[in-house]
Parts: C-alpha cells; structure tokens; sequence
C-alpha cells in the first residue's frame, strides 16, 4: 500500500521542515507533497533542495486550508495512490504513526491518530472528536483507550483516508477556506456510510494555532463564526432545530467576553461573522482584523 501525506505551507517554512523531518524517519515509506499556499516568499525552491523527493506546489493565491490540500489530493489520485493522508505542517510524527493507522484503514473507514499538544508532549489535544447535533458544537473529546474507537469528528490536523473514499465522497470544501471544512467533511463521510475511528496507537504532535494566530484572533474568529453558521444551514437536516439559535446566542456571549477582555478586534470579527453568513458570503474574505 502506498500512501502520500498532503501538507499545506503558508509562511511557516521552518515548521514544514520539521514536519518533512519526522515524515522521514516514517517505519513506513511515504510520498510527501507540499502544497505553498502563496507564502510571502517562495518556499518550495528551498524545500526542494532540502528534500528532492518531496513533491512541491506553488500556489499563486492563498486557496485556505481546503483549496490547499484538493491541489494535494488531485496530484494523488491522479498518480494512484491507495491512502491520502492530510497533515498539518506544524506537527511532528511519531515514527510508527502511520503504520498503526494503515492497520485500521480500509475502504470504508477514514483513521485519526491521537493528537498531542507539542509544547506539553503527555497532553491530549485530540482523542477523538464529537458533533453535538442539538448544539452545533464541534468539539474535540479526551478518550482515553487502548483500543481504537469510532468518533463523529476527525480534525483536518491529520487523517487518512482510502482512495475510493476520496472519489466517492469528494474532496474538501473549498468555500469554507479556513475551519469547518473538516466538520463538513465528516457529516459527507457519515452520509456515505464511512466510519471516523481514532487509533490510540498513532501519534503526533501539535503546535496548536500558530498558523491564525491563535483561537480567539480576529482572523479565527471571523471563519470559525461565519463557516459554522453556513455548515448548520448546509446540513440543516443533520442538526437538530436548537443548533441555530444556540449558536447565535453563544456568539453574542463570546463578544461580550471579549470586549470585556478588551479584544475589541476580535468582537467585531465574531459580528462581522454573523453579518457575511446572513449575507451569503463564502471563500476567502480580506480583513486585517480592524473591522
């Protein structure tokens, strides 16, 4: 079985080649593509003379973590690979993590390795994942198992599935460009009759928010509000009546807590959020965070 690891670079060229460092002490051989989502400066050449065998593109625009890896995921199936693994570029592998995921991989189940915290190495960030049907919330769960298990939500951080999965369910989407597209991707998987299951067993570390700037800069809060919105209208059939209203007033609250934090930015990104969504505006929006 060949697999091939689709990465997405955006200025942070100093984590991919750390990444593509612990890719290449792998138990298992892996192709290794590194998508350059239109960085400030063209990383791809240094990439390339670092790591010849790593396959390099590069964007001329920012396509968001969505249009990024589709370009990764084109190239592999085009070029017949059985499993197409997305990773984040600011993590680090344990050696024998995808060797425990192929046990598990089939073609009718997606896996997840259990995701730690790269600062505090013995921290879950990810044991599993959780969509709360009567809330919307999409949240990560901190089971604990030595076996592996089925869960509602894999993260875009890392997991694999078989080829026939990506051709029978497609690719992510793109109108979401940043957060919730791997929300969206595991309602279309479960949709499909695909299985999420999280193996113990793999590992990884994460360098968590370095990419947006954190969880609550404006530039998160600005997708996080607006792309989940749009997935409960999206998938009105999935939620329950109660995800809608629960959201809005959760938005609100956030807010409040923000301004109280004198993060004025970050408050009006969330409103900001709310005002696209009920004006039907997807992709990628321009601000600097001054709303």
């Amino acid at each position: 079985m060949n697999i091939a690891v689709v990465l997405v670079n955006y200025n942070g060229l100093s984590d991919t080649l750390d990444c593509i460092g612990s890719l290449g002490d792998s138990a298992i051989p892996l192709k290794i593509i590194v998508i350059d989502n239109a960085s400030k400066n063209d990383e791809t050449d240094f990439i390339r003379d670092k790591y010849p065998d790593v396959k390099t593109f590069r964007l001329e625009q920012n396509l968001g973590f969505a249009g990024g890896n589709n370009v990764g995921i084109k190239w592999a199936l085009e070029n017949d690979y059985d499993y197409i693994a997305l990773l984040n570029n600011d993590t680090v592998i344990d050696s024998k993590l995808f060797e425990n995921l192929l046990a598990e991989a089939n073609g009718y189940t997606v896996v997840a390795p259990y995701m730690y915290y790269h600062g505090s190495p013995k921290d879950l960030w990810y044991g599993g994942g959780n969509l709360n049907r009567w809330t919307g919330n999409a949240k990560h769960i901190y089971t604990f198992s030595e076996k592996p298990f089925e869960c509602t939500l894999v993260t875009g951080c890392c997991f694999m599935a078989h080829r026939s999965i990506w051709e029978k369910v497609g690719m992510l989407d793109d109108s979401y460009f940043m957060y919730n597209e791997d929300a969206d991707y595991s309602i279309r998987l479960m949709q499909n009759g695909i299985r999420l299951k999280v193996v113990p067993q793999a590992k990884l570390w994460h360098k968590v928010g370095k990419s947006s700037g954190g969880e609550t800069s404006p530039f998160s809060c600005y997708y996080i509000t607006r792309n989940r919105l749009h997935l409960l209208k999206t998938y009105r059939n999935f939620f329950k009546l109660t995800a809608y209203p629960f959201t809005i007033l959760t938005r609100y609250l956030w807010i409040l807590r923000m301004l109280k934090a004198g993060k004025k930015n970050s408050a009006k990104a969330f409103m900001q959020g709310i005002k696209d969504f009920k004006k039907g505006l997807m992709g990628k929006i321009d601000f600097s965070g001054n709303l």
